[in-house]
């Protein structure tokens, strides 16, 4: 499996984030926030579109209910959205 290559427009969100690409064939693309935060401030909301409803998870999925995932189609695929994420979205 290859990393994502981004099919938006770059950066999508420059305002608050920095996209760090160390190396294109690798999965150690990154993001750096540029905006400081309360605990459960909004980094970006998220909205369709850009997001698209995934059919099934992958690496780049994020979940939005018990068994639904979204394609985030921007930069937002970068931030830290592992099982033991950095950020954490909330109804």
């Amino acid at each position: 499996m290859a990393p994502l290559t981004p099919h938006w427009a770059q950066p999508s969100h420059p305002e608050i984030q920095e996209v760090l690409v160390s190396s294109p064939t690798e999965f150690t693309t990154r993001s750096i926030s540029r905006v400081s935060l309360p605990p459960y401030g909004v980094f970006a909301k998220m909205s369709f579109p850009p997001c698209t409803r995934a059919e099934k998870p992958t690496y780049a999925t994020v979940q939005m209910g018990r068994d639904e995932h979204l394609n985030l189609n921007s930069d937002l695929v970068y931030i830290n959205h592992s099982c033991e994420p950095s950020l954490v979205s909330l109804p």
